[in-house]
């Protein structure tokens, strides 16, 4: 049988377009992750603390609530399964990597399942597209898949279900009900409020006779009862097995997590009260802390029943934000996230956003071309939605849903744009009130105009001081930095950086004025490192241990780069005071033979001497293997040959190497390190250390 041979004419143009969209997509979250400082390992957040549940799942195959709350475990599954594929392809010191290269599909089958909602929803292929588009190139939803939260896995899970529940729309097929079951489930499992959309889609049966102007009867009730049913097996099948594992471990019945009872309480009381009870939580019994925080909630209930709603104008203005705006121009640090160098990304997602909401809210204010089921079912979410942000609080990846929803309606109002425009309509009335609202509530919120142009004044002096710090002219690197504090006097890392250059130029007293303590971890990482130049050692020492492990990014990479240490040809490894000189380094630790450091696979120790090198100059490395034997390490110093040590294991010793003639009359000595890493919990049943080591170092010096 002969065939024709394949062009590219059988494709269809909204299938290369919806292609192109995938790949800009993919190549733009690549791009993100490769210049994020953001980094769970280092996070004391809810990223850190999946990071860590995930790590030790991989790795011992327990998963345990050590935390101070229940958590839903399903992203905690998928960011286990990754870090296990990383283990076993030898590649455990780059399980993070592999997560978000994961999660990057996870956002590509995210807009290819938008595609179809869309495109089913409103029977459009337009509007498929516009929806694939926005959520293939929006800024919040391209910087997900750096980052270890649940939202990015709970819309993918929430959108497949939608998606199927339209699907039985068309095909009545229970397959699709059973399967949009268990992807509820699923997410409910990641995020449990999605255990209310069984309420949601039982009313989306209930008003689905009335869109198909069906009648009312007994058979056909009964048909809605058993589809909802069928609905509700199916994400019970996945639900109940976690329930039941809750009340074998605890004696308590907790269908998913504790997280609603206790953000209640910690958010309907002071303030001021939220670090002691967060205490008096960690000192009950981890089972017993969602009835005692629940009870509080109820007490301050009975005493003040408009206690949720105190704020809630406040609070309602403030979802309608431009979002990339507010963390770019208005927010007082960009606490480690890359906005500096994906603001044209940011700024123009925010245009999106602001032209599918517009978009959005007329469709929802307009006739019903999705169906009256379809249309409840997405207000119901949206009113739920909203009720939970104002009732807790307001954090940007809490909003996804809404921004979601409202895009996905957007799509479908702008895919019929060119025909609507033909047409009138009485819905004309409402859908102009409700844009006119929305258009008062974002624009009178801030000032954008003043916002904007300040905050573009504190960039132009802030770039030219960033570059004039690298090329170590110090002094035009402050002016820069106090032109950018002219124009935003609270931009916390515009004053650390003007610390930082002071500090070059030896003013350390002024330096240490200009730090706002408290402001950020960046903040105190420069004060101690300010400190520690100033000859106050023991409290650098101090907030350099506090902080390096809670930063939420490598600091040992960002110290590299910024801070400007004494020069020295001796570095104590993990001593508490060598920030600047290292990086690929695990926590500082202690044993009998000193401070020490494990070096995770690969690192860099960089040392500016205190004179030029001389012939026959010598590196020497106090370190030790491991593991028993002897494990290679190879050393590089700048770009010389590189050379391979056989470090012993069990024995503390230094090891000695030439320095390469070509360093000789130099003032800098960069040393690249490389060894075999190994996870101890895979080596021996009885660790808990999940951790990727390779060698203990100690201490480095040239000679």
């Amino acid at each position: 049988m002969n065939r024709k041979p394949w062009t590219w004419a059988q494709f269809s143009q909204p299938t290369l377009l919806l292609a192109l969209i995938v790949i800009v997509s993919i190549a733009l979250r690549l791009w993100m992750i490769t210049i994020s400082p953001l980094d769970p390992r280092f996070s004391n957040a809810d990223d850190g603390d999946y990071y860590r549940r995930a790590l030790r799942l991989a790795v011992t195959g327990q998963y345990l609530d050590d935390s101070w709350l229940i958590r839903p475990p399903l992203h905690v599954f998928f960011f286990a399964f990754w870090l296990r594929v990383a283990l076993l392809i030898g590649m455990p010191q780059y399980g993070v990597l592999v997560v978000q290269l994961a999660q990057t599909l996870v956002a590509a089958l995210t807009i290819l399942v938008g595609y179809a909602l869309a495109q089913r929803m409103f029977r459009n292929a337009t509007a498929g597209l516009l929806f694939a588009a926005f959520l293939g190139l929006w800024y919040s939803f391209v910087e997900q898949p750096m980052v270890l939260f649940s939202e990015l896995i709970y819309l993918a899970l929430f959108s497949a279900h939608f998606w199927l529940l339209l699907r039985f729309d068309t095909s009545g097929s229970r397959r699709d009900l059973l399967l949009s079951g268990l992807l509820l489930g699923m997410a409910a499992l990641t995020r449990s409020p999605a255990l209310y959309s069984l309420a949601f889609v039982g009313l989306w049966f209930v008003a689905r006779p009335i869109a198909q102007s069906r009648f009312w009867s007994a058979a056909r009730w009964s048909q809605i009862v058993r589809s909802w049913l069928l609905v509700a097996a199916g994400c019970l099948a996945i639900v109940l097995p976690w329930t039941i594992r809750n009340y074998v471990v605890y004696q308590k019945i907790i269908p998913v997590d504790t997280l609603g009872q206790i953000n209640l309480w910690l958010d309907l009381d002071k303030v001021s009260q939220r670090n002691a009870n967060i205490e008096t939580l960690r000192g009950l019994p981890q089972g017993e802390r969602a009835g005692y925080a629940l009870a509080q909630a109820r007490a301050i209930l009975a005493e003040d029943p408009l206690r949720p709603f105190q704020s809630t104008w406040q609070t309602f203005q403030h979802v309608w934000k431009a979002q990339f705006v507010e963390d770019f121009f208005i927010k007082q640090s960009f606490f480690t996230r890359p906005l500096r160098e994906t603001a044209w990304l940011g700024l123009t997602g925010d245009l999106i956003w602001f032209g599918f909401m517009l978009a959005g809210l007329a469709c929802l204010a307009g006739p019903l071309r999705e169906g009256l089921h379809t249309r409840l079912f997405i207000l119901a979410w949206l009113g739920y939605s909203f009720v939970t942000v104002l009732v807790f609080h307001v954090e940007p990846r809490y909003l996804l849903p809404i921004w979601m929803l409202i895009g996905l309606a957007g799509a479908g109002w702008l895919a019929g744009l060119r025909r609507r425009a033909r047409t009138r309509s009485w819905y004309l009335l409402p859908q102009l009130i409700v844009v006119g609202a929305f258009l008062l509530l974002v624009l009178s919120y801030r000032d954008y105009p003043q916002i904007i142009a300040t905050g573009l004044a504190r960039e132009r002096g802030y770039l030219p001081a960033e570059q004039a710090y690298r090329a170590g002219e110090y002094l035009a690197a402050e002016q820069g930095f106090r032109a950018a504090l002219a124009a935003q006097p609270s931009f916390v890392d515009a004053q650390v950086m003007l610390a930082l250059s002071l500090g070059a130029q030896g003013r350390y007293e002024a330096a240490l004025a200009e730090i706002v303590r408290g402001s950020s971890r960046r903040a105190e990482l420069a004060y101690g490192a300010l400190l520690r130049e100033s000859g106050d050692r023991e409290q650098a020492q101090e907030l350099f241990t506090r902080y390096e492990p809670i930063a939420g990014e490598d600091v040992q990479t960002w110290a590299l780069e910024w801070l400007r240490p004494p020069p020295t040809a001796q570095v104590v490894i993990g001593d508490g005071l060598d920030l600047g000189y290292i990086q690929g380094f695990l926590e500082a630790e202690q044993s009998p033979a000193g401070s020490y450091r494990w070096l995770a696979g690969q690192g860099r120790v960089v040392l500016s001497l205190p004179a030029p090198l001389k012939p026959g100059a010598t590196l020497s490395i106090r370190m030790t293997g491991g593991l028993p034997g002897t494990t290679p390490l190879r050393v590089r110093m700048g770009n010389g040959p590189e050379q391979t040590v056989p470090v012993q294991g069990g024995q503390w010793r230094s090891y000695s190497l030439n320095i390469p003639a070509e360093l000789v009359g130099t003032q800098q000595i960069a040393i690249h390190l490389s060894a075999p890493t190994f996870v101890p919990a895979l080596q021996n049943p009885s660790s808990t250390d999940a951790r990727a080591l390779s060698l203990m170092v100690s201490e480095v010096r040239v000679q």
